[in-house]
Formats: structure tokens, C-alpha cells, sequence
């Protein structure tokens, strides 16, 4: 889908690291380079946003295929590439061990969930004013 300068609907966010979003008819996928699993896990274990009960599917390379728990229930390890938490909220947040961990955000996203997962997943030391209404800008085309 076209943004409004002619591209392909992905804008970034001026914060470090940066914020990608790309957005599609129905919903808007925001990525970004995150630290580590353990601060991934701490970040949803104490987010407003997530239920502790929250369901996380989870892919550790010692066990075959993907098991499901709840977000409390997790232990960071060496040996888990990938995690997918589906909160009450309408969107998912993923974490993906790649060259480096990433952090995607999909669905019906809200900027004040979005700011708050940044931060908790990343060194970042805070978000400007203009780019979290430039979030808001972006989710409410879709």
C-alpha cells in the first residue's frame, strides 16, 4: 500500500534503535532491533499490557516443534530462538533470535503500547513527543 510520499507503506519512527512500520489494509506491523530475551521477558512480565496468563507460544531448539505457556512460566535461555505473545489486546508481539534479536509487533496497534514495548526491549532513553504522534498518524490510516 502506498504511503503518502509514493512509497511501499513502510515510515520509520526517529527513535534508537529505529521503528519500522508498515502498514496494510487491516492492521500495521512495527519491527526493530531489541536486546536480549531476558529483557524481552522482563519487559512482558511487567507490562500493563500483557496478562500473566497471557498465552506464548515459544520455540526452544531442545525440545521439537513449539510449545505454549504463560508469560510467568518463562525461563530465558540460551537455546530459545522465538516467542510470540498474544495478549487480550488486539495485536501479538514477537521476539526473534536473528544476526541480532529482533522485536515485531502486529495488528491493531496502540503508540502507547508500542512506546512502552520499545523502551522496555531496547537501551532507548526515551521517546519525543513527534514520534509517538507520528506512530498515532500511521495507525490511524489504517
Amino acid at each position: 500500500m502506498p504511503d503518502r510520499n509514493g512509497g511501499t507503506g513502510e515510515q520509520t519512527i526517529p527513535v534508537s534503535p529505529t521503528v519500522h512500520i508498515e502498514a496494510f489494509a487491516t492492521h500495521c506491523t512495527a519491527t526493530w532491533k531489541a536486546k536480549s530475551l531476558a529483557q524481552c521477558l522482563e519487559t512482558l512480565q511487567t507490562s500493563e499490557y500483557i496478562e500473566p496468563t497471557a498465552t506464548v507460544v515459544v520455540d526452544d531448539t531442545t525440545t521439537a516443534g513449539r510449545e505454549q505457556h504463560a508469560v510467568d512460566d518463562i525461563t530465558p535461555t540460551e537455546t530459545i530462538r522465538y516467542l510470540r505473545v498474544t495478549p487480550a489486546a488486539s495485536w501479538t508481539l514477537s521476539w526473534e533470535q536473528r544476526t541480532w534479536p529482533v522485536v515485531s509487533m502486529s495488528g491493531t496497534l496502540s503508540a502507547e503500547a508500542c512506546r512502552l514495548m520499545h523502551l522496555g526491549t531496547t537501551e532507548c532513553s526515551g521517546w519525543p513527543d513527534t514520534a509517538t504522534a507520528k506512530v498515532k498518524n500511521i495507525i490511524s490510516d489504517v
